[in-house]
């Protein structure tokens, strides 16, 4: 899934992700196994090898939410809150079976700090105008609208996620998405 993270292809990380590749240590997670639980500082950061992960949180409720993901040869972590030591508001696990190379996060930071000279605000930068687009995109296009983008940019996605994490990914039920997806299929141009 090349360029689900936009933050891989704007930010230079091949540093951390030829270290990972060429250092780490290969970690096999089972579908549902955890990466980063939340409310835990990440001890590691990694390069997924195989499979993938999702980004999660617990809603009030105490239903999960995703919130992202992780393929295959993106960066699997959580930056801000492992890097500066806060424990995680997200759990990242397995979305299906999947292996990573795994590093520790404080060899991450010191590759990190080293890569970018010291001044890590670019990653900071980058990551948060990824988030700041996704939620306006929240605000500007509708359900169906944000499914087509989804889509369009990642064709393969419904082949590799469940339909159950790609509704919750886009913030409406399943049975939404099922007649978001009827409706298309009955009326292709929209």
């Amino acid at each position: 899934m090349d360029g689900f993270n936009s933050y891989d292809s704007t930010c230079d990380l091949s540093a951390i992700k030829d270290f990972c590749r060429d250092n780490g240590r290969v970690v096999h997670f089972p579908k549902n196994d955890i990466f980063i639980q939340q409310g835990y500082v990440a001890k590691h950061l990694g390069v997924v090898q195989s499979g993938y992960f999702k980004y999660t949180t617990l809603t009030s409720s105490g239903s999960e939410a995703v919130v992202g993901f992780a393929f295959e040869g993106e960066i699997v972590a959580d930056y801000y809150n492992s890097f500066n030591g806060l424990p995680s508001e997200i759990t990242v696990k397995a979305g299906t079976d999947a292996t990573v190379f795994q590093i520790r996060t404080a060899e991450a930071r010191n590759i990190l700090h080293t890569a970018f000279k010291g001044n890590l605000s670019a990653i900071n930068g980058t990551l948060f105008s990824e988030i700041y687009s996704r939620h306006l995109e929240l605000y500007r296009k509708t359900p169906t609208e944000r499914y087509l983008d989804l889509t369009t940019a990642h064709p393969g996605i419904l082949d590799i996620v469940s339909l159950r994490d790609i509704s919750s990914y886009l913030l409406i039920t399943p049975v939404y998405l099922s007649r978001i997806r009827k409706n298309l299929e009955e009326n292709p141009a929209g």
